[in-house]
């Protein structure tokens, strides 16, 4: 077996390449038509400042060692299998005919722009101690911030993470016997979760390219195992966030019969790089051992798939889990999703235009905010949504419970229907209403033995009988009262009563907004077993899946929930303090610096009268207390007439600020004549319309950012956003003006892998806690 090997980023050297830009003047031309200047005379003349420069070095180091495997193939045979060391895993990409070398410059240059952007990082080269051991270490000291990036051998690591804390952790890994520390001469904090944003914008970017089949096999940095050539764009992609299995590519090599002098480094003339590691991985560990790469090819012959990939050092991650692999692949594709992320939807428009484009232009569902908005401007709203994400992006609408007002629901079916919104949330229901149901019944097709819902619903639930609601078909007596009125066919009937009302559940938590104050722990079980129990009743129907939302904020809360059970994640609160969220200044201000403790249980605006609670920001505000009271003085009274007489200067004076007649007189000048006259013939009624007018004030008034009310603001939010600022305290993302919605997303998504990687890892045989 002959391996070529390509050295990355720390190979570079004035001079390299001296010789080999004259042979290839073709692809010479091309480099410096892409790059905007000479990478000859950056390679051969420097200065050496602009090339240690990420966005230089890896360009010139992918054109040096492409270029010496051009010359090498020329000269000899070519080699049987190729690798290459983080960037020139793009050379060895070129090499064995997956991409060509102008695609494959242009894939490199803007990787190298992407990590050239990242400051605050630092990296270290640690000798002495093997993956486990370094892996205790960050355990055992709270390390939060820093990774193991680069495994080159087994006892030689390179840590990756913030700066100032890869220096600070010196002490302890030198304590620990590490025999050397060295620090590297980098800004950034490369493969670790911290390379999220860059991440990010080269997801994009690549989608514009293809990669074919690759001619022979090409070991993966992320898998340390031959890429398969439908997953080479994710695992490039993922390459950026995760660690480079060197060591790991090495092992298996050797135990498929590679022997020392197999490997050829490919790569700047001068001293090797690369193929050091190769004798130091041989007498530091040696080969896989055949147990485990017997099991490796049992299961890849029993599935006629490509073999799994489990690391073979005793070290995290050995699950190899990732952002696109947690949670439910099943549920991303029926969403058409990239991942298993959620952005729920909060009132008027705080969930906004911005917000959701942007989760679905990174392959992520968010639902635009309807509630509490007129018609007109929802239907501008998706129309604009539409207009900004590519032909079948995700995206939906909330179609939140109107009790009060149903109407408000039917209008709403009616927008949706025409503008052909294929995906609702449907939140505060405490049942199926008849809205709902048409709304699903105009989205029922029947292909022979199966039905399909081209309109879905994902379902909000805070209770199991709930959810059984939304696991069951539409209630018979809806059905009849929509067939009957013409609503819907007899056909669309017929297909109702064989699909449950809802594609998805998402089980709530205590949240933000409407909550029961439930515990994750004992509700997505419960949901479960419903789910499961329910299933039988609709064979024709594919699989329904169950989220979670409520109380998520960090990597370790996604991860519980995961292993609980749930495929998928929705977030709130933690979307109300970034950039995107329409909501004011002040009131991003003011979320910025909760913390877990700063919110209260306070009456529901819209439902108080059947005693709903919503969870609200409570620190410097009046507004809990004061619901409280006037929710208080409901119960007491049966008018407003019967109110006392200090009580009712306390909330005209302080409360409204106006007299209680006046607020009344202004709401009868505005309402639908029915409501107001069964407020004139029902004095309660006139009650709580009028005392619903402070919830609606509040919450406008924090909308807007009116300071001189600020005392008064409603502000809906979970516990959530605060450990999701304790999280992220003194990293980039400390203000919210750095917060993008898909950016602290994916910080989310690639850190909860990490979580369960490591979690998972502690509990196996030999792991360490």
């Amino acid at each position: 077996m002959k391996a070529f090997m390509f050295p990355g980023q720390g190979a570079q050297r004035i001079g390299m390449g001296a010789g080999l830009f004259a042979a290839f003047p073709e692809q010479v031309a091309t480099a410096d038509a892409i790059l905007g200047y000479s990478i000859a005379a950056l390679c051969e003349n420097g200065p050496i400042e602009r090339l240690t420069r990420t966005n230089f070095t890896q360009p010139a180091i992918y054109t040096v060692c492409a270029l010496k495997y051009l010359q090498q193939v020329a000269d000899g045979p070519r080699p049987d299998v190729v690798l290459g060391h983080s960037v020139s895993e793009y050379v060895a990409l070129f090499a064995a005919g997956a991409i060509d070398f102008a695609s494959g410059l242009r894939l490199v240059a803007k990787r190298g722009e992407l990590m050239d952007r990242a400051t605050g990082g630092g990296m270290a080269a640690v000798l002495g101690l093997d993956a486990e051991q370094i892996e205790k270490i960050i355990a055992d000291n709270h390390l939060a911030d820093i990774y193991p990036a680069n495994f080159n051998t087994p006892r030689q690591i390179v840590l990756s993470g913030k700066r100032d804390a890869i220096i600070a952790a010196e002490a302890l890994f030198k304590a620990a016997g590490a025999s050397h520390y060295v620090v590297l001469q980098v800004g950034g904090a490369f493969h670790t979760p911290f390379m999220a944003e860059a991440r990010r914008d080269f997801a994009a970017f690549v989608a514009d390219f293809s990669f074919a089949a690759p001619q022979i096999p090409v070991i993966s940095n992320v898998t340390a195992r031959p890429h398969q050539p439908d997953t080479i764009r994710e695992r490039m992609i993922e390459q950026i966030t995760a660690p480079v299995r060197w060591s790991d590519s090495i092992r298996w090599l050797l135990a498929k019969g590679a022997s020392f002098s197999d490997f050829s480094e490919i790569g700047p003339d001068g001293p090797p790089v690369v193929k050091p590691m190769v004798k130091r991985t041989e007498m530091e560990a040696g080969p896989l051992d055949a147990a485990t790469l017997a099991a490796e090819e049992a299961a890849a012959a029993a599935s006629s798939a490509p073999s799994p990939v489990p690391p073979a050092d005793p070290r995290p991650p050995r699950f190899g889990l990732c952002a696109e692999t947690i949670g439910s692949r099943g549920f991303c594709h029926d969403f058409g999703l990239r991942y298993p992320y959620v952005g729920g939807a909060m009132y008027q428009g705080i969930s906004s235009e911005d917000m959701v484009v942007r989760l679905g232009q990174a392959g992520m569902l968010g639902f635009f905010g309807a509630g509490g908005i007129r018609m007109p401007q929802v239907g501008q709203a998706i129309a604009a949504i539409r207009a900004r994400l590519p032909e079948g992006a995700p995206f939906g609408v909330n179609f939140i419970a109107h009790m009060n007002h149903p109407h408000l629901e039917d209008e709403l079916t009616d927008l949706l229907l025409t503008h052909g919104v294929r995906v609702v949330e449907a939140s505060a229901f405490m049942e199926v209403t008849p809205a709902l149901v048409r709304y699903r019944a105009h989205g029922l097709r029947s292909d022979g033995g199966t039905i399909s819902a081209i309109n879905r619903v994902i379902a909000k639930v805070s209770r199991p009988d709930i959810a059984a609601q939304f696991l069951a078909a539409a209630p018979d007596r809806i059905i009849a009262k929509l067939t009957q009125s013409g609503a819907i066919t007899a056909d669309q009937a017929e297909l109702l009563r064989h699909v449950p009302m809802a594609d998805a559940i998402c089980v709530e938590s205590d949240s933000g907004g409407h909550t029961d104050q439930g515990m994750p722990f004992t509700l997505i079980p419960a949901v479960l077993r419903v789910r499961d129990a329910a299933k039988a009743a609709f064979p024709r129907f594919g699989r329904v899946h169950v989220g979670a939302g409520g109380g998520i904020g960090t990597p370790e809360a996604a991860a519980a929930v995961l292993v609980l059970g749930a495929e998928f994640i929705v977030t709130g609160s933690i979307n109300q303090c970034t950039i995107e969220a329409r909501t004011s200044d002040a009131v991003k201000d003011m979320l910025e610096g909760m913390a877990v403790h700063d919110t209260a249980y306070a009456p529901s605006g819209e439902m108080f009268e059947l005693g709903s609670k919503v969870q609200v920001l409570k620190k410097g505000l009046f507004f809990p207390a004061r619901a409280d009271k006037l929710v208080s003085l409901y119960r007491q009274c049966d008018s407003l007439e019967a109110i006392d007489a200090d009580s009712r200067r306390q909330i005209e004076e302080r409360f409204f600020r106006q007299s209680l007649a006046g607020i009344w007189d202004d709401i009868r000048a505005r309402a639908p004549a029915a409501e107001i006259e069964r407020a004139e013939r029902l004095p309660k009624h006139r009650m709580a319309m009028v005392f619903r007018r402070y919830f609606k004030d509040a919450s406008r008034w924090a909308l807007n950012g009116e300071m001189e009310r600020k005392v008064d603001f409603q502000i809906h939010c979970g516990p959530a956003l605060g450990a999701f600022n304790q999280w992220v305290a003194g990293s980039a993302l400390t203000s919210w003006r750095a917060r993008h919605v898909d950016e602290i997303a994916l910080k989310l998504l690639d850190e909860t892998a990490q979580v369960l990687n490591h979690r998972f890892s502690t509990l196996m045989p030999g792991g360490s806690a």
